[in-house]
């Protein structure tokens, strides 16, 4: 996990939203399609609603795969993570067939990626049937999870400690490293920055995990830099001359071997303690009607929607019981109607 003095939220809904309505050709069908996969799909759960997205001049939303209806006059514009399957099912969406006869799915495609599309399958692409209906390609580097406006979650795997720290991780830990490198480098993609990456080694240490991190992702940094000092030379766009310096510091538990074992008596370390939250923020409770009807209801701690939880979630329990108790009290001192049922 890393904290960053920026919108990372805000990043990655703009990111999505920019894709999708610059599509928008003007004198030509102004409906779209959006494809996903999985792992895009919950990227972009994180950030958006589907409202949001539908707003768009979208006619749906369809998961790539599934067995999806085809539109094949409307537009299709897939945000997808750079690997070989999804390369292998845009290719299948616009490869025309003569038993059964079948178009292509839809009328044109555009591909946005969650990160950096390797040159091999991009070059697959390219020299596939998929090619001239392809009218733009662009990688928007959205692969993290930003659970908050300033924080975001590179977890790699159920047991990353166990990756990082054991001994008997093995593959375990180079494959967790570098996918917490890809994400983090995908904010700083989003950040537009290239940084200095600076770690801290314990003395007397050979290593440490915080060092393997920082080799990973200052490799990982060097190759985003040389790809879009690529593009610019290709595109004759002078993309790498606005990124500006910076410093990502790597730490890791070696700077503070007690703060795992002492318990955060903040209000948001408290509520994740005692209530079960799906994807970290939504949670349902069930609750008893003046009828006597159980009902259920679902709601969702975010910063967006939910000003009070963005104000109080980091503040001691006890000065937030203090706060609330407060609140209560205006309440019902300015509510003629809780003061009615209380003189009852």
């Amino acid at each position: 996990m890393m904290l960053i003095v920026a919108c990372t939220r805000s990043f990655c809904r703009v990111g999505i939203i920019s894709a999708i309505s610059q599509t928008v050709c003007v004198g030509l069908n102004q409906w779209r399609v959006v494809v996903v996969d999985q792992p895009s799909l919950k990227i972009i759960s994180t950030v958006l609603k589907m409202p949001a997205i539908l707003e768009q001049n979208v006619l749906a939303v369809q998961l790539i795969t599934k067995n999806r209806q085809p539109y094949p006059d409307v537009d299709a514009v897939y945000v997808l993570v750079p690997c070989a399957e999804s390369i292998a099912q845009v290719i299948d969406d616009f490869t025309p067939t003569t038993d059964p006869p079948l178009r292509a799915k839809y009328a044109r495609a555009h591909l946005f990626f969650t990160g950096a599309l390797a040159d091999p399958l991009f070059a697959k692409l390219s020299a596939s049937a998929a090619a001239p209906y392809i009218k733009g390609i662009a990688e928007l580097y959205i692969e993290y999870n930003p659970i908050e406006s300033r924080i975001f979650l590179t977890t790699p795997s159920e047991r990353p400690f166990y990756a990082l720290y054991s001994p008997n991780a093995g593959g375990m830990r180079s494959r967790d490293l570098e996918a917490s490198a890809d994400r983090v480098l995908s904010v700083i993609a989003s950040l537009g920055v290239r940084p200095y990456v600076r770690y801290y080694r314990p003395p007397g240490s050979a290593s440490s995990p915080a060092e393997a991190m920082a080799n990973c992702l200052q490799s990982k940094l060097d190759e985003y830099c040389a790809h879009l000092q690529r593009k610019a030379e290709n595109y004759k766009e002078g993309q790498s001359a606005n990124l500006q310096t910076s410093t990502v510091i790597v730490l890791d538990r070696s700077v503070d071997i007690y703060a795992p074992l002492v318990h955060e008596f903040a209000y948001q370390a408290i509520v994740h303690d005692l209530i079960d939250l799906e994807n970290g923020d939504k949670y349902a409770y069930s609750s008893v009607a003046a009828n006597g009807e159980v009902q259920r209801t679902e709601t969702e701690l975010a910063e967006a929607t939910d000003p009070l939880w963005a104000k109080l979630r980091h503040q001691h329990i006890s000065q937030v019981s203090q706060t609330l108790v407060k609140r209560l009290d205006q309440l019902v001192s300015e509510n003629v109607g809780i003061k009615a049922l209380a003189s009852l």
